[in-house]
């Protein structure tokens, strides 16, 4: 079946004007026939019979006519209007070097001396991959590379056929202000799809040859892909020399080789991967063209003497690998290293290492609509969920406000079983006309799909954050999926910061306040000590809560503490300022209920074991304060906050004492309620029991550094 991209190619055909001439060209020993049509002021230029043979990785290059208008100095350019679309086979120097060398019809070129610019920031480069067409920026300036998209769905291209792959903060910037950076391709999370990329970009240009190709235009040839061409010595001679020649060759047309031929910074056309820098350059590259020159000098170089040669060459490319684990491309090394290679983000990882995933990093971008002077214009490809969402947030803005831009996000999964669109959480970031900023919610579906549950859910939520546990407005919102009745779903603000087991290292350390540098060799006690306080205060609302799953864990800080850093007056500095808790799961989980001693130490037991477990793995992680200094901060942490909440209960005691939501029954509310509201006098009460449990066991497990 058809592609949409192969339709869209075969209804330009069927729409447009064919010329009556067609040319022939030839390019690296093979020869091509190209077919040009007109559509009002636009020209297409197509590889005969491309539309009906449509490969991964063909080539098209879009560029306005105005760009091959000249004009002499201090003379007005002419206004041309229309522009230019190619599709070839092969790489785009099939089309673009006869393009800029005005061997097109009556298309003039470019003068000689600037070509080179112009193929890098006129021409817009693309691929079509699958069934959509990847628009390669390179060097283009935005307004380009949009003119040229926006030009494409004029003609037919539906939206979601076109498809940025560079991410330029530039672009990603004007998308994001259309509700579209769902189109600019996403990197990938798991290895699995950073392998299903890798395969994607699995390419030829002329010859047998298998490349990786990757965004900026660069061909890369690996070990494994070398031997498999070297190969064809033994079983098909004249394939190994067509490859041959698709390396190192050169002519008057193409007078560099492609091995050589300048294409991104430091890049050429063809790359040979994992090789330290020079290398191929100095000591393989010419091999090949060495090789190359004997066979076409020298009729007597016969296929024994190209084999030793090959194999000699294979070598070297082999024992020169920075890794080893490059020959096998199966291996998590080679795809991890390729796939930051084909999408280009080697090129930005300058702090790679030094800096952890970002939560930005850990979503994905969807369709959803593009807002117009406050009308909505529904993308195609937005789920019902996502629709749900957009119905919600335009309720809620004020009147005479409007919405500019969303972009909904799904936060990903480390499952590779989760599709995309399919996900728990979602992110909704939108901007209204009179907000200076973005808005941030983060959107979740139900742990459970039980009758009332969402009602339970938001009823703790609401009752924990009246007592002043650090948890955020929450919604409820519900769509039906057509099948099985309502879905509920909770919304909430994002919070600042970063999960506390998430920080990066950089953050602990001291900072220069001249110039913002961190000194990644030392940290500061400071900070080490206010994460610690926030940190107790958090375990104090955890025994609050009575955070508690089935499975025996309080999931206490994997990840559910977001810590917010912010320049803190007192130190005259950033500091961690604040907590968050971002997590509902295990709230009222202690399933006895029961109001006696024996079960009221049977908890505090339990959780004092858990954060003494918690606080060990910091004191190991920042020993720039000692073991018990850590153990005093996090308990002065906890005994302030148990102290709070206490005064926040017993401030409105009756209110709290006669909350009774109507929940349903199997949920027990009531009970657990007053379960919770008992113990938290009782913590209060026995802060100096607590302490001296926290304190028993932790010396339990340092004996080493008891005090004196």
């Amino acid at each position: 079946m058809a592609s949409e991209v192969q339709n869209f190619l075969k209804m330009l055909v069927a729409e447009s004007n064919q010329r009556e001439t067609k040319l022939t060209l030839k390019a690296w020993g093979k020869e091509r026939t190209f077919v040009a049509f007109d559509l009002f002021d636009d020209t297409f230029i197509f590889e005969d019979g491309i539309w009906d043979h449509l490969e991964n990785k063909d080539s098209v290059i879009l560029v306005p006519k105005s760009v091959f208008v000249e004009s002499k100095p201090g003379e007005k350019k002419r206004r041309v209007f229309g522009n230019i679309m190619t599709v070839t086979s092969g790489n785009h120097a099939v089309a673009s070097i006869p393009l800029l060398s005005g061997q097109f019809w009556d298309i003039k070129g470019v003068d000689e001396e600037q070509r080179g610019e112009t193929l890098m920031k006129r021409l817009v480069c693309a691929n079509v991959v699958g069934d959509t067409i990847e628009i390669s920026q390179r060097d283009v300036e935005t307004p380009d590379v949009v003119e040229m998209d926006d030009w494409l769905q004029a003609l037919g291209c539906p939206m979601r056929n076109v498809v940025l792959i560079d991410r330029i903060d530039s672009t990603l910037q004007y998308y994001n202000k259309r509700g579209q950076e769902w189109r600019i391709k996403p990197l990938a999370w798991t290895i699995g799809e950073m392998h299903s990329a890798i395969r994607s970009s699995s390419s030829h240009i002329h010859s047998c040859i298998k490349y990786f190709h990757n965004v900026k235009g660069v061909h890369f040839l690996t070990y494994k892909n070398f031997i498999a061409w070297g190969e064809k010595i033994e079983k098909n001679y004249q394939d190994f020399l067509i490859g041959l020649t698709e390396l190192a060759g050169t002519n008057e047309q193409y007078p560099t080789s492609n091995l050589m031929l300048h294409k991104y910074r430091t890049h050429h056309e063809i790359e040979l991967f994992g090789l330290p820098e020079g290398v191929a350059e100095q000591v393989i590259i010419p091999e090949l063209i060495e090789l190359h020159r004997d066979i076409n000098n020298n009729e007597k170089v016969f296929p024994q003497d190209v084999s030793e040669r090959f194999n000699s060459i294979a070598n070297t490319f082999r024992t020169a690998l920075i890794e080893p684990a490059f020959q096998d491309e199966e291996s998590q090394t080679f795809i991890q290293t390729l796939y930051r290679n084909i999408t280009g983000q080697v090129y930005f990882d300058e702090t790679y290492g030094l800096v952890s995933s970002a939560f930005d990093d850990m979503r994905t971008a969807l369709p959803g609509a593009t807002y117009m002077l406050g009308n909505r214009f529904i993308h195609d490809g937005a789920d019902a969920r996502t629709i749900a969402i957009l119905d919600v947030l335009e309720r809620e803005i004020s009147h005479g406000d409007r919405i500019e831009h969303v972009n909904i996000y799904e936060i990903r999964s480390n499952s590779e079983s989760v599709k995309l669109g399919e996900g728990k959480s979602r992110e909704i970031v939108f901007k209204t006309m009179w907000n200076p900023k973005d808005t941030r919610i983060i959107e979740k579906r139900l742990a459970q799909s039980s009758t009332g549950y969402g009602a339970y859910t938001l009823a703790r939520v609401s009752a924990f954050r009246s007592l002043g546990i650090s948890y955020g407005r929450h919604r409820l919102i519900a769509r039906s999926d057509g099948s099985s009745g309502d879905i509920h779903y909770f919304t909430r603000a994002r919070y600042p910061g970063i999960p506390f087991n998430k920080i990066p290292k950089m953050l602990f350390c001291v900072r220069d306040p001249v110039t913002g540098k961190y000194d990644l060799a030392n940290e500061s006690a400071d900070v080490v000590r206010a994460l610690i306080r926030l940190l107790g205060g958090s375990a104090a609302e955890t025994m609050i809560l009575k955070k508690y799953k089935v499975d025996g864990d309080n999931h206490f800080c994997q990840s559910k503490e977001i810590i917010e850093f912010g320049y803190d007056v007192r130190y005259g500095k950033e500091m961690p300022i604040g907590l968050h808790l971002c997590s509902i799961r295990g709230t009222m989980g202690w399933e006895d209920t029961k109001q006696d001693e024996g079960n009221l130490l049977k908890m505090f037991d339990f959780f004092i074991r858990e954060f003494v477990g918690t606080i060990n793995k910091f004191a190991e992680e920042h020993p720039v304060l000692t073991r018990y200094d850590i153990a005093d901060a996090f308990f002065e942490g906890f005994s302030a906050k148990t102290r709070e909440v206490y005064w926040n209960y017993m401030n409105r005691r009756e209110q709290f004492d006669n909350y009774s939501p109507r929940i349903y029954g199997d949920y027990r509310f009531s009970e657990k309620w007053s379960f919770v509201l008992w113990s938290l006098i009782e913590q209060r009460k026995r802060l100096d029991y607590l302490y001296d449990l926290f304190m028993e066991y932790f010396a339990k497990t340092n004996p080493e550094d008891a005090q004196d």
